[in-house]
C-alpha cells in the first residue's frame, strides 16, 4: 500500500499564522531561511495524524507567539490530504478531529488509520524518520533487519567447514553461550594449571628436604614413649592443683558476697525507715492542689496567647510582602518592553531585524517569567494567612474552653481522708524493700553453708608443686617429626605422582578447548559473511559490520551500519542521509508498505536520490523574500 501527502494548510500552528502548500508525489524540498517554519510543517504533519510535534513529543507549544505571549484565544488547525482523504485537526479548548468533514474521537481516528490505511503512531516514525532506524540498539536494528532478510541457521553454517567439536554444543545453548562457556573453562582450566604447576614445585622441595637415618628409628620410638608417661603425670598434677586452686577462689568470692549480703540488708533498714518519714510528712493539702492546677492551666494559656502574637505578627509580615509583591507585578505588567540598542556593540552596523524580534521575545519571556512568579508568591502567601486565621480561631476557642476548666477547679471539693500519691508510693516502697530482706537472709543462710562446704574441704588439701612442661613437649613433638618422615616421603612422592598426572590431563583437555574455539572463530565467520551476503541483495548503499574485534583480539557479534566499512556514526550529513534514506527505503519495500519520507535538514545535500515513495525535506536556503517554498525535483 502507497500513502502520498498531496497538500497541507496550516492555521494559527506554532510560528506560522497561515500557510498553504502542494507536494508532488515524488520528491518535495521545503527551502528557506532558518527559522521561517521548514521544521513546523514537519511537526504539523504528524500532529494531525498523531497528535505529537516530528520529535515524537506530545507536550509542545501549538498556539503561536506573539509579543511573547501565546495567543490561547486563536484556534490552531492542520488539514492533510492523505492519498484522496481530507483529515483535519483542529485545537481550541479541546481536540476536535475530521475526516472528510466527519468527526472522529481520539481514539476512533486511530483505529480508523489503522483499518483503511494500515497505519499506525510506531510504524509511521519508524519507516517516515530517517534518523529513526540508526538509532536503534545494534541488537534490535539486527532483529529488524533479520525480520526481512532472513536469519542464517546453523544447518547453512555447518555446510561449510567442519564444525563437529562445537555443533553439538550449540544446538543445544546457541553461540554465545558456547563462545561464554569456552571462555569461562579455558579461564579456570589456566588458572588451575598454574595453581598444579606451583603445587608439583612445592611438593618437589618438600621431598627432597626429608632426609632420616634408619637406625635412629628405634631409638626414638623408646624415647617417644618415655616422654609420654612423664607428660601424662605432669598433667594429671596439673589439672588437680588447678581443682584446688579453684576451691579456694571459690571459698573467698562466696566470703565476699554474704558480706555484700548482709551489708544491702542494712541500707534496705535504713532506707525503710526515711520512706516512712517521708510518708508521715505527705499530708494533702487542699489549697495547694488547687493552686497548683489553677496555675498549670493559666500557664498553658499564656503559652497559647504567645503562639497567637506570633501568629499575628507572621500575618503582618505577610500582608506586607504581599503588597510589595502586587507593586512589582504591576510595574512588570505595565512596563513597555524594548530593545535599547538595535546596533551591533562589535561593528557598530544595525542589528537585522529578525535578530532585533529575536531579543524583544526573549524580554517579553522574561517578563512574563517574572509576572507568573509574583503572581504565585502573592497566591502562596495569602494561603498561609488563611491558614494562620484558621490556627488563631481554635487557639481562641482553646483558651476560652481552659478558662472553664480553671473555674470547674476553683469550685471543685477534694478528699481529705486519702492518701497522697506520695504516701502511697512510699507505702510500696516499704513493702518491696520488706521483700527484698527477707529474700537476702535466706540467701545468707545458703552462702554460710556453702563456707563451711569448702572449709572443710580445703583443710583436706595435700600440697602440690609442678614443674613447666614445655621443654618435654618440644622434644616429643621433634621426635614425632623424625619419625613421621619416612611415612611423610613415600606418601608425598605418591601425591606428586597424582599432580603430575593431573596436570596432563588438564593440559589435554585445555588443548582441545583452544580446538573448539577455533572452530567456533570459523563458524562465526563462515556466518558473518553468509550474513553480509544474504544482506547486500537487499540494500544498494547500506551495509553492515556484524563482527568486530576486542581488545584481546576476540571477535564478538554486533551489528552496526556502514559504508564501505566506515560506520555511520562516522559519516558526513549527506553520507548518514543517503545510506538511512537507502535503508528507509529497502525496509519500506521489504514490508510492502510505502509512506512519506520525512527529512529535518539536508544539510550540504543538493539532490535526493530515487526512492520508490514520496520524500518531504527541509533545507536552509537564503532568500530575498524571505518565503517558505516547496521545490520538486
Amino acid at each position: 500500500m502507497k500513502i502520498v501527502f498531496k497538500e497541507i494548510k496550516l492555521k494559527n500552528f506554532k510560528g506560522i499564522t497561515e500557510l498553504y502548500l502542494n507536494f508532488s508525489e515524488n520528491k518535495n524540498i521545503l527551502e528557506g531561511e532558518n527559522g521561517i517554519g521548514k521544521t513546523t510543517v514537519l511537526d504539523a504533519i504528524t500532529w494531525c495524524l498523531f497528535g505529537k510535534n516530528f520529535a515524537d513529543e506530545k507536550q509542545f507549544k501549538i498556539k503561536p507567539i506573539i509579543d511573547g505571549e501565546e495567543k490561547q484565544d486563536l484556534v490552531t488547525s492542520v488539514s492533510l490530504t492523505l492519498n484522496d482523504t481530507l483529515i483535519e485537526r483542529i485545537w481550541d479548548t479541546a481536540t476536535t478531529i475530521k475526516v472528510d468533514g466527519v468527526k472522529f474521537g481520539v481514539n476512533e481516528f486511530r483505529d480508523h488509520l489503522r483499518e483503511k490505511f494500515l497505519l499506525t503512531d510506531e510504524e509511521f516514525k519508524s519507516l517516515s524518520n530517517i534518523d529513526y532506524i540508526p538509532s536503534l540498539h545494534w541488537k534490535d536494528l539486527r532483529s529488524l533487519i533479520m525480520g526481512l532478510v532472513g536469519e542464517i541457521k546453523n544447518e547453512e553454517v555447518y555446510e561449510k567447514g567442519n564444525f563437529d567439536l562445537i555443533k553439538d554444543k550449540i544446538e543445544s545453548v546457541g553461540v554465545e553461550k558456547t563462545a561464554e562457556d569456552i571462555k569461562e573453562t579455558k579461564t579456570s582450566l589456566s588458572n588451575e594449571i598454574k595453581k598444579l604447576a606451583g603445587n608439583i614445585d612445592q611438593k618437589t622441595n618438600d621431598i627432597k628436604t626429608l632426609v632420616v637415618e634408619e637406625n635412629e628409628v628405634k631409638e626414638l620410638e623408646q624415647r617417644k614413649e618415655a616422654l609420654k608417661e612423664e607428660i601424662n603425670k605432669f598433667n594429671q598434677l596439673k589439672s588437680e592443683k588447678a581443682m584446688q586452686d579453684e576451691e579456694v577462689r571459690t571459698l573467698e568470692n562466696t566470703k565476699r558476697e554474704l558480706k555484700a549480703n548482709e551489708t544491702e540488708q542494712e541500707r534496705l533498714k535504713e532506707l525503710n525507715n526515711e520512706y516512712q518519714s517521708t510518708y508521715d510528712n505527705s499530708n494533702i493539702d487542699v489549697a495547694i492542689l488547687k493552686e497548683n492546677k489553677i496555675k498549670q492551666i493559666s500557664n498553658n494559656i499564656e503559652n497559647i496567647k504567645g503562639d497567637i502574637e506570633r501568629l499575628n505578627l507572621e500575618k503582618s509580615t505577610l500582608i506586607a510582602e504581599r503588597e510589595e509583591l502586587r507593586n512589582k507585578y504591576e510595574t512588570e505588567v505595565n512596563k513597555e518592553i524594548k530593545v535599547e540598542n538595535s546596533t551591533c556593540t562589535a561593528c557598530g552596523q544595525v542589528l537585522p531585524e529578525n535578530k532585533i524580534q529575536e531579543v524583544l521575545t526573549r524580554l517579553k519571556e522574561e517578563s512574563n517569567q517574572l509576572v507568573n512568579g509574583y503572581a504565585k508568591q502573592a497566591k502562596e502567601k495569602l494561603t498561609r494567612m488563611n491558614e494562620i486565621d484558621v490556627v488563631i480561631t481554635s487557639y481562641n476557642e482553646r483558651i476560652e474552653s481552659l478558662n472553664e476548666e480553671i473555674e470547674t477547679v476553683k469550685t471543685q471539693e477534694v478528699d481529705v481522708t486519702q492518701e497522697s500519691p506520695i504516701q502511697v508510693q512510699m507505702k510500696q516502697n516499704i513493702e518491696n524493700n520488706n521483700k527484698k530482706v527477707e529474700d537476702l537472709k535466706k540467701q545468707s543462710e545458703e552462702l554460710e553453708k556453702s563456707i563451711k562446704t569448702f572449709e572443710e574441704k580445703i583443710a583436706g588439701h595435700k600440697a602440690i608443686e609442678i614443674d613447666d612442661t614445655m621443654t618435654l613437649q618440644n622434644e616429643l613433638e621433634e621426635i614425632t617429626k623424625k619419625l613421621a618422615v619416612s611415612n611423610t616421603i613415600k606418601i608425598f612422592k605418591d601425591q606428586l605422582k597424582e599432580l603430575e598426572n593431573k596436570h596432563q590431563d588438564l593440559l589435554t583437555e585445555k588443548e582441545l578447548l583452544n580446538d573448539k574455539e577455533q572452530q567456533l572463530i570459523l563458524f562465526n565467520n563462515a556466518r558473518a559473511e553468509m550474513l553480509r551476503e544474504r544482506i547486500k541483495h537487499n540494500f544498494k548503499i547500506a551495509d553492515f559490520i556484524t563482527q568486530e574485534e576486542t581488545k584481546d583480539g576476540k571477535l564478538v557479534e554486533t551489528f552496526k551500519i556502514c559504508i564501505n566499512g566506515i560506520e555511520y556514526s562516522a559519516l558526513n550529513t549527506g553520507h548518514k542521509i543517503l545510506v538511512a534514506l537507502d535503508l528507509v527505503d529497502n525496509i519500506q519495500r521489504m514490508k510492502d508498505k510505502r509512506l512519506p519520507i520525512l527529512i529535518d535538514g539536508l544539510g550540504e545535500l543538493t539532490r535526493l536520490p530515487e526512492v520508490e515513495t514520496q520524500l518531504i525535506g527541509c533545507r536552509a536556503k537564503y532568500q530575498a523574500n524571505k518565503k517558505l517554498e516547496v521545490v520538486n525535483q
